[in-house]
């Protein structure tokens, strides 16, 4: 009878076995806080302990200047490339990152004149001048209205081949320069 009893007592405990609930301690969630999935710090509110954790390293090296760019001389007219196209010309424009303005071609559509011009035109072309204005530095909307307002079936434009750190840096010509190597 002994034993018995014991078998009975000891199944409800078994039964009846309480789990510890889950304890938050001072640490836990720590390991979240520093993991690499933070966005990028903004160059202006990097401190000296978002530099010790490397979470400005992004942007630094995103503000290193490319080392690997050939120079490109954008006062030398043989650098420029000038084409006539009919509209619609299938050419996808899109604004340079940074403070210079501008815009380059991103894309050549199979769809217009683009396509098929005897001047071949190639991604990363800066857009320079249309017809006979200037649109160098301009903004994206500023560049495209000069394309839609120039009269005529066909539009000239006229296209830096090269880094724009060259166009729009220190090396970069003055306006009245285009004028007086005829790429206007």
């Amino acid at each position: 009878m002994r034993s018995l009893l014991l078998l009975a007592l000891s199944a409800p405990a078994a039964l009846c076995l309480r789990v510890p609930a889950p304890r938050m301690g001072i640490f836990d969630g720590a390991k979240n806080a520093f993991t690499s999935d933070k966005p990028i710090v903004a160059a202006d509110r990097v401190t000296p302990f978002d530099r010790w954790l490397g979470l400005d390293a992004e942007l630094t090296k995103a503000e290193e200047p490319d080392k690997t760019a050939q120079f490109i001389d954008p006062r030398q007219a043989s650098n420029y490339v000038s084409s006539a196209l009919p509209k619609p010309m299938g050419i996808a424009f899109v604004e340079n990152d940074g403070d210079s303005g501008g815009v380059y071609i991103d894309e050549i559509l199979e769809q217009g004149s683009a396509a098929a011009s005897m001047v071949p035109l190639v991604k990363g072309d800066q857009l320079v001048a249309v017809d006979n204005t200037l649109v160098l530095g301009a903004d994206f909307d500023t560049a495209l209205d000069a394309i839609k307002g120039s009269g005529g079936d066909t539009v000239k434009l006229t296209f830096f081949r090269g880094p724009t750190t060259f166009l729009y840096g220190p090396t970069a010509p003055p306006p009245e320069w285009y004028n007086e190597a005829g790429l206007l």
